[in-house]
């Protein structure tokens, strides 16, 4: 065959027909699709799991036609041949051919054996020398009223412990704080929620690194802000920009916020992902004959192999990419430990994030993210009595709440809010329009336009917000500007709300890339989109008195569909959202509560949007404000979106106004408002 010669031309040795065939499908990849189709019935047939080290095996057995135990041979037809082949030919041309040609050598020469070289011991060394440096793989600490009382009731003791165990905790592993029970303060104020979002905020901006980044450009992100601020009417925009951007704000990663669904339970899980430059072995080769400067998450490096001897070199002779984390957590399961492995009743009891409250959290949190033989660190626990094979420290002294580091208001975030609410002057806020009609809707800007009311009017308010980047109606060029705008609104609300009334403000976590730093997919991760907003809210002057949780039961994700029950590898289904409740004045009651309400289905067999809005929320969620309003003041929404709080409004006998920006929405909103009520009139801009 002219085109296998033609390869054969190339390779130092003369290698046979067979051998090369083989070598060049295994290269190529292209038909991997059918040896997974394979592994997937044998998987069904046996009833068994297949690690990744016996996967690689099998797969070198189905491409050279190597004797095992379950027959399996790869066979090809003269069509496919030939695709291969003209792959493999045109990569040579357009790719580095030497490299190329030096992987199918290394995989020739490897094909007389059904081997595949497992590292994982001689890696595990490596990297167990490595960990020596921390002290703990995992620390979970418990916060109840008695910690809070020994501590004084001092948030900035609780802010410490955050700062002073990261230099303990191992990078890229957790941290867990786990708020048991509600927490009140002197007053006998229930201050839960506040301690939580405050943590939470916290964790992720303790750290200022003032180190180089190649990826951040200080003076670029600087300019963007203050043209941003500009556009708002903002004054010393330039200082304000530079005051945020004179460092990396960092720290703990957040991952999310597990509730019981007693809510008695609260945890908060962060991860550590510190820079790290140093040079990690290839799993597959245990070179560091390695480049790259591509970060998956920010500040985590990623690397590629660049030995040409490498057994495990893509079909364009690229080395493999790897970060430290990752290739730890992959030959731990390898191990396939029974110690690791957590059992489907646990799972079932913890596969959303809200989660079972009979299930042993902290057992599971022990299994879920660390491994057999770590050591592990529990803060204000008593002896935990279960199989776990790890090494426990039970610590209850002050050592870690020993003031350090800088405090919540001392951070760029926090300070960039209350610089920008200093600049609001509330005599913008004293409008004359009175509201004429029993339900109102208005196309128009709600933090612009709200100053126009007359004060007095609006006795509570109720909204779901543009979601940061998630719609094709909502975008920012950064979380930072989205936060920005919101605080206006949220503003603009707190001076139209009479007093002693309440915002019910609906907002759950979003996967994005928050874009503050770095302008790439490095910078995508869980964003604690309701958190951020609490910090806003309460610079604004809101008291956050309490969070409803809208547990939208069980969600559709391709998390549930391939799960694999090891530590390390589960990651709850998030179910919820936040609907935090903010008044505008003191309350010492906790209004949080869970309530279970069905997600709208919006999109019907056909595959259209019957609600023809991408985001509707439904009546039963609004229907919470009930309980914080009055009938004879309006219900307002900043935020209307397709009109559903508007709606209920009218089948409750509520006064409503509404306000949305959106020409297209607002024409909607007057399309259901209609079919719901006789009148409506619009705003005077």
């Amino acid at each position: 065959m002219n085109k296998l010669n033609e390869i054969k031309k190339l390779m130092p040795t003369n290698i046979e027909d067979s051998l090369l065939i083989s070598a060049v499908f295994d290269v190529s990849r292209k038909y991997d699709s059918s040896f997974v189709k394979e592994l997937k019935k044998i998987k069904k047939d046996y009833g068994i799991t297949i690690d990744s080290i016996e996967r690689n095996k099998l797969r070198k057995a189905y491409y050279y036609n190597l004797p095992n135990k379950y027959n399996l041979k790869f066979y090809y037809s003269n069509e496919q041949l030939n695709e291969v082949l003209d792959d493999f030919i045109e990569r040579l041309k357009n790719y580095d051919s030497d490299v190329i040609l030096s992987s199918l050598m290394k995989r020739i020469d490897d094909a007389g054996s059904d081997r595949v070289k497992n590292n994982r011991i001689e890696w595990l060394n490596y990297y167990n020398d490595k960990r020596l440096r921390w002290k703990y793989s995992l620390i979970i600490i418990r916060i109840d009223q008695q910690l809070f009382d020994k501590i004084d009731r001092d948030f900035d003791k609780l802010t410490s412990f955050i700062s002073n165990t990261y230099k303990d905790l191992e990078n890229y592993r957790y941290l867990s704080i786990v708020v048991d029970s509600n927490i009140v303060d002197e007053s006998n104020n229930d201050i839960t929620w506040k301690i939580i979002y405050k943590l939470s905020v916290y964790a992720e901006n303790f750290i200022q690194f003032d180190g180089s980044f190649f990826a951040f450009h200080k003076e670029k992100q600087i300019d963007k802000l203050k043209k941003f601020l500009d556009e708002r009417k903002i004054k010393n925009s330039k200082k304000i920009a530079q005051d945020f951007y004179r460092n990396i704000s960092c720290g703990y990663k957040f991952e999310d916020c597990y509730l019981s669904d007693d809510l008695k339970t609260k945890v908060l899980l962060f991860k550590k992902i510190e820079l790290d430059e140093s040079n990690v072995p290839c799993p597959s080769c245990m070179t560091t004959i390695q480049n790259g400067n591509s970060y998956p998450e920010m500040f985590l490096r990623s690397w590629e192999c660049k030995n040409p001897e490498c057994p495990d070199r893509s079909k364009s002779g690229r080395g493999k990419r790897f970060d430290e984390y990752g290739v730890y957590r992959y030959f731990k399961l390898s191990e396939n430990r029974e110690i690791n492995i957590i059992d489907n009743d646990t799972y079932k009891k913890w596969h959303r994030d809200i989660f079972n409250c009979n299930v042993n959290y902290v057992e599971y949190l022990i299994k879920a993210y660390s491994w057999d033989n770590e050591n592990i660190c529990l803060v204000n626990f008593d002896a935990i009595d279960f199989e776990n094979d790890r090494n426990i420290d039970y610590i209850n002294s002050k050592i870690y709440f020993k003031s350090s580091g800088i405090k919540l208001n001392e951070t760029p975030i926090y300070d960039l809010f209350n610089t920008l609410s200093k600049q609001i002057n509330p005599n913008e806020f004293d409008g004359k329009y009175k509201i004429k009609n029993k339900i109102e809707i208005i196309n128009g800007n709600s933090s612009i336009c709200l100053g126009k009311l007359l004060p007095g009017q609006i006795g509570a308010a109720i909204t779901s917000p543009p979601y940061y980047n998630a719609r094709e109606y909502s975008q920012w060029e950064n979380l930072i500007m989205y936060l920005i705008d919101m605080m206006i609104n949220a503003t603009s609300i707190f001076y139209t709300l009479s007093n002693d009334s309440y915002y019910l403000y609906n907002i759950g976590d979003i996967v994005s890339a928050d874009n503050i730093y770095v302008n790439s997919n490095m910078s995508k991760h869980r964003i604690q989109l309701g958190f951020l907003s609490c910090l806003f809210f309460e610079i604004v002057g809101f008291n956050l008195t309490g969070n409803i949780i809208w547990d939208k039961g069980e969600v559709q994700s391709k998390r549930n569909s391939t799960i694999n029950l090891f530590s390390g590898y589960i990651k709850p289904v998030n179910c919820y959202e936040h609907m935090f409740v903010f008044k505008k004045g003191n309350n010492k009651n906790d209004e949080s509560k869970i309530v279970k309400i069905s997600p709208v289905i919006k999109i019907n067999s056909k595959g259209e949007n019957t609600y023809k809005h991408s985001a509707p929320y439904p009546l039963d969620l609004v229907a919470q404000i009930k309980t914080f309003a009055k009938k004879n003041e309006y219900i307002l929404d900043p935020f209307l979106g397709s009109g559903t709080t508007l709606i209920w409004c009218i089948r409750n006998g509520y006064k409503g106004i509404g306000f949305e920006l959106n020409k297209g929405y607002y024409e909607l909103c007057l399309e259901n408002i209609n079919s719901n009520f006789e009148q409506q009139t619009l705003f005077e801009n």
